[in-house]
């Protein structure tokens, strides 16, 4: 197989260009049932979508060669986190509309698919009983799209990873709470055969897989392969990830017998050195989102691999709002808790559980404040730390002035910037990718 690098001048003739150094469509027929599998996971239109989500241009670009190829029967099909801003639109169809990809299917006359609709197949992974979409499983041609990222759990999130978006949300959260995350990452790929990746490298994001807390920068790259183990190895190389550190492509290795040097791997177009960067995947939610605050006296410590991605988007905008409306203040040692991982030494109220594995996880404390939910919602979160870190005079400010601002959000003429968002305001960032 071949692995191509092909600079993205904005032009659909690089896209092109990509697809045809690696024999993309090699093995496409033009009768083919074809899915398009974006990462689409979670957007929320106060979050900044670069190098978090796939963008539309590239969306658009691939709907216009598969035309031009002569496929009839084309779908975009994603699954986004459930559960996450208590918006009471479904989420996926949220994240179609965020990222523009809803107008791609209008103007082409292509079919959206939910995943987390179902029909879902059920499939053993190692043990683990996963629900899969069947979409993902029919189709005839799956085209796999995500973003060129690292991720906090994973270390890198491109086409391995981009396929959890087929699961069901209970088998989503199954993933972390088995403890064996990369396993299954690992064994899903043996379940779910991408017949071509393109990695949407016009951004990249360090500390992802959000832009809450982590940071995007603009590279202008495609990367391309029907071989979706070579595509990660390479664009995990490009990150400046060792790919042989990533658990699920080093097992993946192992269970196939491939070469995890990159210089086993046929590289056409650009010279790879020179695409290289040294991007960090680990962060710690307090020091990310609550030193910038000058807030002391509340931790929120790396959180592992039991943490799904539900749990973590929540708490990370949770932080955020709360370290905004509170600067510079001490809370005095409360600690945060989450996962099935983290255990507290003590039993106050000043440590909190968030979320239902983290209280399942540490029953026999009585006395710690306890965040229910699966995940919690951005409401409970915000309740919870107020109440019990704030004197009454402040929390009622702080809960006057949020639901002014909500209410400002969905009526679209207010919309929340965080300190770190003050970037993508550069030209760089450039918002018609995602129209």
């Amino acid at each position: 197989m071949t692995v191509s690098l092909v600079k993205f001048d904005g032009s659909l003739d690089s896209l092109r260009r990509a697809i045809e150094l690696c024999d993309g469509f090699e093995k496409l027929g033009r009768n083919d049932r074809v899915l398009i599998k974006p990462n689409n996971c979670f957007r929320h239109k106060i979050m900044p979508p670069y190098g978090m989500v796939t963008t539309s241009k590239i969306i658009d670009g691939v709907v216009q060669l598969l035309l031009e190829y002569g496929c009839k029967d084309i779908s975009i099909g994603e699954g986004a986190i459930i559960g996450i801003f208590d918006e009471l639109k479904p989420y996926t169809k949220q994240g179609f509309e965020g990222t523009g990809i809803d107008k791609v299917a209008e103007k082409y006359g292509i079919k959206l698919i939910d995943f987390n609709t179902g029909a879902f197949h059920e499939l053993d992974l190692g043990g683990v009983k996963v629900q899969v979409s069947r979409a993902a499983l029919d189709t005839d041609f799956l085209i796999n799209v995500p973003v060129l990222k690292t991720h906090f759990q994973a270390k890198v999130s491109l086409g391995f990873k981009n396929l959890k978006g087929c699961l069901s949300k209970d088998s989503k959260k199954r993933f972390h709470i088995s403890k064996r995350l990369d396993t299954l990452i690992c064994l899903l790929n043996e379940a779910i055969k991408s017949d071509l990746v393109i990695i949407d490298g016009i951004y990249m994001l360090e500390k992802g897989p959000e832009t809450l807390v982590g940071v995007a920068h603009r590279k202008d790259l495609i990367i391309a392969s029907p071989d979706i183990f070579e595509c990660d190895v390479v664009g995990a190389t490009v990150l400046g990830i060792d790919p042989a550190q990533v658990d699920y492509l080093r097992e993946f290795a192992q269970r196939h017998n491939r070469p995890l040097d990159i210089r086993a791997i046929q590289i056409v177009g650009e010279d790879i050195e020179s695409l290289k960067e040294q991007l960090e995947w680990r962060f710690e939610p307090d020091k990310e989102l609550l030193t910038p605050a000058k807030i002391t006296g509340l931790s929120a410590p790396y959180p592992g691999q039991t943490l799904c991605s539900a749990c973590g988007a929540t708490l990370a905008l949770a932080l955020s709002i709360f370290g905004k409306d509170n600067p510079g203040m001490d809370f005095g040692g409360a600690e945060l808790y989450y996962g099935l991982g983290l255990k507290p030494e003590r039993d106050t109220q000043k440590v909190f559980l968030y979320g239902d594995c983290a209280i399942r996880s540490n029953k026999g404390l009585q006395n710690a404040t306890k965040i229910e939910g699966c995940p919690p919602t951005l409401t409970k979160t915000l309740l919870a730390l107020m109440k019990a870190l704030l004197s009454k005079p402040r929390m009622f400010r702080m809960l006057l002035l949020r639901t002014i601002k909500l209410i400002g959000i969905r009526l679209g003429v207010y919309q929340e910037i965080f300190p770190r968002w003050e970037r993508y305001r550069s030209r760089e960032f450039d918002k018609t990718h995602f129209s």
